[in-house]
């Protein structure tokens, strides 16, 4: 009897986590995001950066490489 009620825990448990694993595709696949590349002026780095929102983008970015704040969009 105790290994049926340990087997019933055990798939409730399995399906708690893929409910959450769907929760989390689900939020993934509502969330737009976009990539920008960047180029430092100092010492011409380049990179790309994803975003999931406009407010991020707008951010000063700060070059990886040298730690510039002197970049730009590309």
């Amino acid at each position: 009897m105790e290994n049926s009620s340990y087997n019933y825990k055990m798939q409730a448990d399995n399906e708690e986590l893929e409910d959450e694993f769907a929760v989390e595709e689900e939020e993934e696949e509502l969330i737009e995001e976009f990539t920008m590349s960047f180029a430092c002026e100092d010492c011409d780095y380049r990179w790309e950066i994803s975003f999931e929102t406009e407010e991020e983008s707008e951010e000063v970015q700060f070059c990886p490489m040298c730690g510039s704040a002197n970049t730009t969009q590309i």
